[in-house]
């Protein structure tokens, strides 16, 4: 037999709970987890959380096996996007090297993409109140180098997510 037994109580007004493992029908150490938050606080997150993923599965949304790797939290699935209800970010499950690799590079694409979009932003205020024709040109000749940047990265995702 095999699985975990948690007890949990309250001392003070903080929550406190064990945990038991139990393998092989023998149990193991206990492992203690002190919860920092005063006990009306952790009840009232925990309520908040339950009450979130409660309304996921409601909209259809399904509940996966696999945890976030932030919190511990249950992954939920709704359409084609992973995400953790709690943390409120996206999670990519990754099944092989092949697909790391592609998710790094078109991570890496994405990132300097919005780089660039930044860059484009600052310069295009900086131009608005420039009357020096030479900084002008200066800024003129960044701007069509950064969107020709820009142009090669979107080709270059299209083509690895293809």
């Amino acid at each position: 037999m095999t699985g975990d037994l948690s007890l949990s109580f309250i001392q003070g007004q903080y929550l406190k709970s064990f945990s038991i493992r139990i393998r092989n029908g023998s149990p193991q150490p206990p492992t203690r987890c002190n919860s920092r938050l005063p006990y009306s606080a952790w009840s009232m997150s925990l309520a908040l959380e339950v009450k979130k993923m409660a309304e996921l599965l409601k909209s259809g949304a399904t509940m996966l096996s696999q945890t976030c790797p932030e919190c511990g939290t249950p992954l939920f699935r709704k359409g084609k996007e992973t995400f953790c209800p709690k943390c409120n970010k996206p999670v990519v499950i990754i099944q092989s090297a092949e697909q790391e690799t592609r998710f790094m590079a078109d991570k890496v694409l994405e990132d300097s993409e919005m780089i660039l979009f930044s860059k484009i932003r600052e310069i295009n205020l900086a131009m608005k109140n420039e009357t020096d024709p030479e900084k002008l040109l200066v800024y003129g000749n960044s701007l069509a180098s950064w969107l020709s940047t820009l142009e090669k990265l979107k080709r270059l995702r299209s083509q690895s997510s293809e």
